[in-house]
């Protein structure tokens, strides 16, 4: 099986290391044989988006995140919009420049945001980008108090990530469901509640032929205590058993934030998390358009 990667950050997002260079470079010195750079997705009218959200705010964390990102116009969660163009160009300069060596994809990780889904879809139809990966972190509103990885999730938390995973897989737009299991940060144990959310995000992900990522990023937070057992924020050992018996297939995400995170440690940690849970790993997968059928037209970034 090839090594590959579909879920790469740069410096662009306001919380990762290393430009698009660095990561090409980095993946090439592992031996990726096929490289995604999947920024978090910058989104116009971000401040707009932000004002709206003004009345979502339940904690002084959230609010001054919030201001933050309005001063900053994305930063640190995405890119600045206005660095949409120069960011894929100098993924174009990377293609040109290392073509003998790997073989370089564009791609976004982005929100299921309603509003955005025609946005999402203008950047695959004008073809700015081979795919888009589902990367669900909040719910309506980019802001702490709406966020999915927070601590004390609620029933109702996971069951609206559950809702929002599923109405955006149902688009098209995805080609695959980033970290899964996110919700499992902040809501440890692993009830009836839980059995029942991960069993219709991996039946949905599976009807409609999406692809899971097993995401090293929860890995590098390192084992936690809970309940008496040694366990990974995310990829978590409960949600994987449900998703190796409805016979998903399972991508590797190195959701890579620096260089270093690039490593053969790290992808064999992955491999033997994937063979332990019985999971059908694969090293590809197709790249989704949408349904452009239903496409709007073009999307107003003015």
């Amino acid at each position: 099986m090839k090594k590959t990667n579909f879920h790469t950050h740069t410096y662009r997002c306001g919380h990762a290391n290393g430009s698009e260079e660095d990561m090409v470079c980095a993946a090439i010195n592992m031996g990726i044989e096929e490289l995604g750079i999947c920024e978090h997705i910058p989104l116009p009218h971000y401040r707009r988006h932000l004002f709206k959200s003004l009345g979502a705010v339940r904690s002084l964390r959230s609010l001054l995140s919030l201001i933050h990102a309005f001063i900053k116009n994305g930063p640190s969660m995405r890119m600045p919009y206005k660095d949409l163009e120069t960011h894929l160009e100098a993924i174009s300069e990377c293609q040109k420049k290392y073509q003998d060596q790997i073989k370089i994809y564009k791609g976004f990780e982005a929100e299921g945001l309603e509003e955005y889904f025609d946005y999402y879809q203008s950047l695959l139809y004008e073809h700015k980008v081979d795919y888009l990966i589902l990367g669900h972190h909040f719910h309506k509103h980019c802001i702490h108090s709406d966020y999915y990885g927070k601590d004390n999730m609620k029933k109702k938390d996971i069951y609206q990530y559950c809702n929002d995973v599923e109405k955006a897989l149902d688009t098209g737009l995805f080609s695959y469901l980033a970290h899964p299991d996110l919700f499992m940060i902040g809501y440890k144990e692993f009830d009836l509640d839980v059995r029942t959310v991960s069993q219709r995000i991996c039946e949905k992900a599976k009807a409609l032929h999406i692809p899971l990522e097993v995401n090293a990023g929860g890995m590098r937070r390192g084992l936690r205590n809970v309940n008496g057992e040694m366990l990974y924020p995310y990829p978590n050992a409960h949600f994987w058993q449900i998703a190796g018996e409805v016979g998903n297939d399972v991508i590797l995400g190195f959701d890579a934030h620096d260089p270093s995170d690039f490593n053969d440690g790290m992808y064999k940690q992955m491999m033997q998390f994937c063979e332990e849970h019985h999971l059908h790993v694969i090293d590809h997968f197709d790249f989704l358009q949408g349904h452009i059928e239903k496409f709007q037209g073009e999307y107003d970034i003015r």
